[in-house]
């Protein structure tokens, strides 16, 4: 008998397959949306698993402009016993540098790495796992390598007693020490996230940030800690500073409130596909109520009839899950394409499917208290009752249509405010080249010592190529719109802030910036450029010919319009250029047509020549920002921008299901209507004026709740949201869209032939 529905079931679905096919794509969406969401959510619990999640301590220091400590004060309060403190851990934020491994081979290959310094609390309280016994750093030149890092340099290999060469002593400021013994390689954590791949003592940082935690006593409270901790003191420049604790890892209301507001947030577009999914099953269940009569008299019961209409949302179901781990694979891969590397956590696919699947198996018991709902109405069915029951079977449809509507409002709305806000916070960035031009200016980090070492000879090769036109040499990068800034004191003593950038002279030429003046030398020590607005606070404070910046005198040698990528910033008056022989990335331009993929894979091939596989290479063209700051927020407006579309497409194809199939079981009634002198606009106005009302509810419902989150928001710019304007837009854009999904059916209908409906008959 199951066999029997599950086949009648998928024939009658086939007779609607683009329908069926649009509605599971639309539960399919869904289920991807929230099931990486709730993936998220669930990576982030793992966090409270640690161990004495309850008694864990954040020591910080009493100094807002630096709460962090340095070497030599973490050293201090480590030796230091404090009563209702425990298990002192510390560690350093992750930082970048090269080191060499010495191979089977006994060669020395380069690798770069991030690293912290820690002491050998660290790992017990972070509950991280030793895979070598429990032998940990008792020395400065000792080192613990992370599994995964262990794997890269060493293969199989048991990396313990081997030394890795510090390249660049350089990069850990103070350090002598070049050579450190391994000791021992934590295993990999289980939170899947980007870890270091070194851990040194944190005893060789004399100037890096250091992070220090705890656990508190548990015969101590956080009050009688902190007194406590106002017994070591000691001077940072003027200031007498000392030590105080707070709990980092309790869950409190805050994180549980967040927690919810984002799977709520996910969870709009899961119902939205669902809702979609239930209305066409059931509208189309109700469109065969002759059958469904018909089966009734030939001794089917309401247990037959659930069973059919379950067997119909099973085989949608089933489908939308298959979609939803094709969906899952292409939205993975394209997020690690456009995403940086570095804010990109690690996933696992199969972690990711274990979601999918228990959404899946928990959206089936959800459909079989829903279809009961029909199921009862359906209970009766006869002639009469379907001439009676033919409007109200729509109450329940239209309800969830305005539900769904409200959902689709409210994303559109939120992401074109946040877009507004973005858009009046970071203005609009400086950029005199076209895509075109973009795409023929490869950038090359010089992110290597080896690299360093072999520099001469990689831009002679470099210039070498038919293609190369011109160098431009940055000690920043100037994809990124976030620039250093000076400080300039005004002639009324007030102080401005303005953004500055260091190169070679040729910057202006090179990225085609307009530029008054005269092009310096690269060793102009004592020399800026100021910009065009810089310049007109200069003229209001009759400064001319020199400038002091941060304290120090310098000569303007001349003008030019703006940096490459200025925007214009609350606080900023300008911004400056300092020519200058220092340099970390190379902006080479080559000849127009070359093509990007093309001209990064010759400059890839001539580095190759010089470095090795082992260390990266970062080559990208200028028009490749997602590593950057601006790309990372274009990437997130991005993603907003595509849940917006996906809650428009949602409740277009809704609309156009509910039209479509309300249209063909309205037939008879239409042209019963026409033939009792029923006008094509009265026909109009039967179909457009239940739609209509469900607009204007779902308006009045999802816009003034966006306007007022987005006006709650601390530290909004909220004059860009303050007018109607933007809301007016939305209200004329989504009635538009509506009237387009629903005119071509209601054209259809207005326009029947009552006769060849009748004959039909």
């Amino acid at each position: 008998m199951v066999l029997h529905y599950l086949k009648v079931a998928l024939r009658n679905l086939l007779k609607y397959k683009t329908h069926s096919l649009i509605s599971a794509i639309c539960l399919a969406v869904g289920i991807v949306c929230y099931a990486l969401v709730c993936f998220f959510v669930q990576e982030q619990e793992k966090v409270a698993d640690l161990p004495n999640c309850e008694r864990r301590l954040r020591i910080a220091v009493d100094q807002r402009e630096s709460p962090y400590f340095r070497s030599h004060e973490v050293k201090r309060m480590e030796e230091q016993t404090v009563d209702g403190l425990e298990c002192i851990a510390i560690h350093s934020y992750s930082i970048p540098t090269e080191i060499e491994v010495i191979d089977d081979e006994q060669r020395n290959l380069p690798f770069l790495i991030r690293y912290e310094g820690v002491n050998a609390n660290y790992f017990a309280y972070n509950d991280r796992k030793l895979l070598h016994g429990n032998r940990l750093p008792e020395a400065p030149d000792e080192v613990v390598l992370s599994q995964q890092f262990a794997r890269k340099a060493y293969g199989s290999k048991n990396p313990i007693g081997s030394i890795i060469h510090l390249s660049n002593p350089k990069s850990i400021s103070e350090n002598s020490i070049r050579d450190f013994k391994v000791v021992n390689v934590v295993k990999d954590n289980d939170l899947r996230v980007r870890e270091a791949d070194c851990y040194f003592s944190y005893e060789i940082l004399s100037n890096d940030a250091i992070s220090v935690g705890g656990y508190l006593s548990p015969e101590t409270d956080i009050e009688t800690l902190n007194k406590n901790l106002q017994s070591i003191e000691w001077q940072r420049d003027e200031h007498t500073v000392h030590p105080y604790a707070y709990f980092t890892m309790r869950h409190d209301k805050d994180w549980e409130k967040a927690k919810l507001a984002i799977l709520f947030v996910a969870s709009l577009i899961l119902v939205s596909g669902l809702i979609n999914f239930l209305k066409f099953i059931i509208q189309m269940f109700y469109n065969r109520q002759r059958e469904v009569a018909l089966r009734k008299c030939m001794g089917s019961k309401r247990k037959g009839l659930f069973l059919l209409l379950f067997a119909e949302i099973f085989w949608m179901i089933s489908i939308a899950f298959l979609l939803s781990l094709m969906l899952t694979e292409v939205a993975i891969n394209i997020a690690d394409a456009y995403i940086p590397t570095h804010d990109f956590p690690l996933l696992s696919l199969s972690a990711i499917y274990a979601v999918q699947f228990r959404i899946y198996l928990s959206l089936l018991p959800i459909c079989m208290l829903v279809i009961w709902f029909p199921i009862r109405r359906l209970r009766h069915v006869s002639i009469i009752s379907q001439i009676n029951n033919n409007r109200s079977r729509h109450i329940f449809r239209s309800v969830m249509m305005c539900f769904q509507l409200s959902i689709s409002i409210f994303f559109v709305s939120g992401t074109l405010g946040v877009h507004l806000v973005l858009d009046e916070i970071l203005g609009h960035a400086y950029s005199p080249l076209t895509s075109g031009e973009e795409d023929d200016i490869i950038a090359l980090n010089i992110n290597s010592q080896r690299m360093w070492q072999h520099l001469n000879p990689i831009m002679t090769d470099i210039r070498a190529l038919p293609e190369y036109v011109e160098t431009l040499s940055m000690m920043f990068n100037i994809q990124n719109e976030s620039f250093f800034m000076y400080t300039y004191k005004k002639a009324d003593q007030s102080e401005a802030q303005i953004a500055y950038t260091e190169g070679s002279p040729n910057y202006f030429k090179f990225l085609n910036i307009p530029m008054q003046g005269k092009e310096v030398g690269e060793d102009a020590k004592g020399t800026v450029y100021v910009s065009e607005s810089f310049k007109q606070q200069l003229d209001k404070d009759s400064v001319q010919g020199m400038v002091e910046l941060n304290g120090q005198s310098y000569r303007i040698a001349g003008t030019f319009k703006a940096l490459y990528k200025e925007s214009k910033k609350e606080g900023i008056i300008g911004s400056a250029f300092f020519p200058d022989n220092r340099f970390v990335n190379c902006y080479i331009k080559l000849a127009p047509g070359t093509g990007s993929g093309k001209g990064i894979r010759r400059i890839t091939d001539i580095c190759r020549k010089y470095v090795p596989d082992t260390l990266p290479l970062e080559i990208r063209t200028l028009a490749d920002n997602k590593q950057t700051t601006q790309g990372s927020i274009y990437i997130t407006q991005v993603a907003m921008t595509v849940l917006a579309i996906i809650s428009v497409l949602l409740v277009v194809l809704s609309i156009y299901s509910a039209i479509s199939m309300d249209t063909i079981s309205r037939q008879k009634e239409i042209a019963i209507r026409k033939i009792n002198g029923a006008t094509p606009w009265i026909v109009a106005g039967i179909f457009g004026k239940s739609y209509l009302a469900i607009f204007l509810l779902a308006f009045a419902i999802a816009y003034p709740l966006v306007r007022i989150m987005l006006l709650s928001i601390d530290d909004t710019p909220v004059q860009c949201i303050q007018g109607w304007g933007w809301g007016i837009s939305i209200f004329f854009s989504v009635a538009f869209m509506i009237f387009l999904t629903t005119a071509y059916k209601i054209y259809r209908i207005m326009h029947i032939n009552p006769a060849e409906i009748i004959k039909n008959e």
